[in-house]
């Protein structure tokens, strides 16, 4: 049960953190002692340097909390991905893996299609489902495997965060 609830904090950090992330709509400028050069120019000029030069920086597909971006490559065929989602991104412990993805559809229709085919594949009810409209979870086993659906509807943004754990 403690195991359960490591991969359900680490399943909220993560859905906190991609929840909180977005696009800005302004262009950040950097500034220095007269030089008003924007991000673009920059890293133009970056892409220009030297390939010794110790200055140029690699853009790295995961993140400082090791987030990795896309579906994991091992992904369980078992398990399904939630109705009309993408992979945002994913992070594997000794606990199991948390996948976030974002969907355009309401929470209810996600657990209702997740609901029959995780079941199709042999999985059952691990503990009543806690759903409201604006989200919730379920958990279902299969032998010694788990796995949990966690939702959230953003309603600024008119998606839902889909967050499926697997161990």
């Amino acid at each position: 049960m403690i195991k359960i609830h490591g991969i359900f904090l680490i399943a909220a950090f993560m859905f906190a953190y991609i929840a909180g992330c977005g696009k800005t709509e302004q262009q950040q400028q950097n500034q220095t002692a007269g030089d008003n050069k924007s991000t673009e120019q920059q890293q133009q000029q970056t892409q220009q340097q030297p390939a010794g030069d110790q200055t140029q920086t690699k853009i790295d597909s995961k993140n400082e909390l090791g987030i990795k971006d896309g579906l994991p490559s091992d992904y369980p065929s078992d398990i399904p991905k939630p109705s009309n989602s993408k992979a945002m991104g994913y992070l594997s412990t000794q606990e199991g893996t948390v996948v976030t993805f974002e969907s355009s559809d309401k929470p209810f229709e996600i657990l209702k299609t997740f609901k029959s085919e995780v079941e199709k594949n042999g999985f059952s009810k691990a503990e009543d489902e806690m759903m409201k409209e604006e989200g919730g979870m379920a958990m279902w086993k299969k032998d010694k495997r788990e796995t949990s659906l966690m939702l959230a509807w953003q309603k600024e943004k008119n998606i839902t965060t889909a967050v499926v754990t697997y161990k």
